[in-house]
């Protein structure tokens, strides 16, 4: 009989894969439907799926479900950035350079191509492993290593230059 999937492991992959829809650009709604709709995927074909393979094919479903939406609705998803309310100047200060930080980012991962775009995310916001992140695009673990070094170097080249233009704008 195959391993089963917990329930509290499944709550933490809806939950990155939610973070992961959001980092792409989902909204908040459609990244929560669109878990729902991956997850009833996955119950749907949970026999034949290995239980090694869970996370992967769920993900690998969700992002396809993702882009089907994007291209129905041919319009871009911008993400809500919540505005707390802090009474310490200091804090609002660092919170602002940290929110610009985080836009900048987000620029900049809309303008690297989709595949390290990605990538990027898969290492750094959910912290694959590089043979997660190979069984999940289908590549060998040296080619997903090879291209996240690309990756890293285009985003850092673009990020300098952000940031160079901002500086003397």
């Amino acid at each position: 009989m195959k391993n089963r999937l917990s329930n509290d492991q499944l709550k933490i992959v809806m939950n990155q894969l939610y973070l992961y829809l959001i980092k792409h650009g989902a909204n908040q709604e459609t990244a929560k439907d669109i878990v729902q709709e991956a997850v009833c995927k996955l119950l749907i074909h949970l026999e034949s799926i290995d239980t090694d393979k869970y996370k992967s094919w769920l993900f690998k479903v969700a992002i396809n479900l993702y882009y089907d939406y994007c291209r129905k609705n041919k319009k871009s998803q911008y993400v809500v950035v919540e505005d707390y309310l802090i009474t310490n100047e200091q804090l609002i200060v660092e919170m602002m350079i940290a929110k610009e930080n985080k836009l900048l980012v987000r620029r900049i991962l809309q303008k690297v191509s989709p595949t390290f775009k990605q990538l990027l995310l898969l290492k750094y916001e959910l912290e694959w492993s590089y043979k997660q992140i190979a069984e999940y695009v289908d590549m060998k673990p040296e080619a997903v290593k090879t291209y996240l070094a690309r990756a890293r170097k285009t985003f850092k080249e673009m990020y300098r230059r952000e940031c160079n233009e901002k500086n003397e704008g």
